[in-house]
């Protein structure tokens, strides 16, 4: 190789090799079929667009390949759903649907029958007709995990003295309020929590240590008091108010990598939710620590 005057060949010779070793992992990245997630407006604004952006390449890094959101109408019926998705890319490599376009994800099934196809289900039960859907996999939130690490959590903001309430719609089962109730235990918390209906006020919130919301209990969350809560939400941290200091979001965008990497599997995938400390609301570093590493526990077999 002839030398450029006043550049050493070997420098030349080490930045082609740079780039060679950067371009071919992205040149297989970007050939791999992506990732298709179903999502609309609604979505986006209670997410956040942002931190849709900071998801989306997240899981993409995570996957190996792009996860591509897929935007359509709230108002558009399951046959269309189904058609804008299968025109966003002709052949992905699966496609994640929210539950409430189950129908459109069947319809997609019907339309692509070679594509996996996943539906995000939540919490809430899955009736068990539904897993006789052939070509669908549901990917539910493991809520005795999630409720677990939430008790290892409220023990910790709690303290020892406060009282502790938990805001539900009703829809707990008992086997979910044991393993909240193991998670307290488990980290020393003496006394037992105050369940409540997420549509009811509680009159009186003194010496209450820790509030846990699974329900939609938005009037608590208006008072913005001083007490530290744990909430259940696909919400924008940024929009809830500064008591609030832990968050469990169980979205498609929380589930998609752990959900790929589970499947192929038939029936239903079980994965817990992603459990952020909000770490500008922690005073203590200390404190914040061990609420890291107590929501990487799980619940023993």
């Amino acid at each position: 190789m002839r030398e450029i005057p006043g550049t050493p060949v070997k420098k030349i010779l080490t930045v082609l090799i740079v780039l060679l070793l950067f371009s071919v992992p992205a040149g297989v990245f970007f050939l791999r079929s992506p990732v298709l997630v179903v999502t609309d407006a609604s979505f986006k604004q209670l997410y956040g667009s942002q931190r849709s952006t900071v998801a989306l390449v997240r899981n993409s890094l995570l996957l190996f390949r792009r996860l591509i959101p897929v935007p359509v109408s709230e108002q558009a019926g399951p046959d269309i759903i189904a058609l804008v998705v299968e025109r966003a890319f002709y052949s992905p490599h699966a496609v994640l649907f929210p539950k409430r376009y189950f129908e459109g994800a069947r319809m997609y099934r019907d339309r692509k029958p070679g594509v996996p196809v996943l539906v995000m289900w939540g919490r809430n039960p899955l009736p068990q007709v539904f897993l006789q859907e052939p070509g669908i996999v549901f990917v539910r939130t493991d809520n005795a995990a999630d409720l677990y690490r939430a008790g290892l959590a409220a023990a910790v903001l709690a303290r020892e003295t406060g009282e502790l309430l938990f805001f539900t719609d009703g829809s707990l089962q008992d086997q979910y309020r044991q393993a909240f109730g193991r998670g307290l235990r488990d980290q020393g918390f003496p006394g037992d929590p105050v369940y409540l209906d997420a549509f009811i006020d509680h009159a009186f919130y003194d010496g209450i240590g820790c509030v846990v919301l699974v329900g939609p209990a938005t009037g608590f969350l208006e008072q913005n008091l001083e007490i530290p809560v744990i909430l259940f939400s696909w919400i924008d941290p940024a929009r809830t108010p500064r008591t609030v200091k832990i968050l469990f979001d169980d979205s498609p965008l929380a589930q998609a990598a752990g959900a790929l990497r589970a499947f192929p599997a038939e029936g239903e995938i079980f994965l817990p939710s992603r459990a952020a400390v909000l770490s500008d609301r922690i005073e203590e570093r200390e404190e914040l620590r061990k609420l890291r590493a107590l929501l990487r526990r799980s619940p023993a077999p």
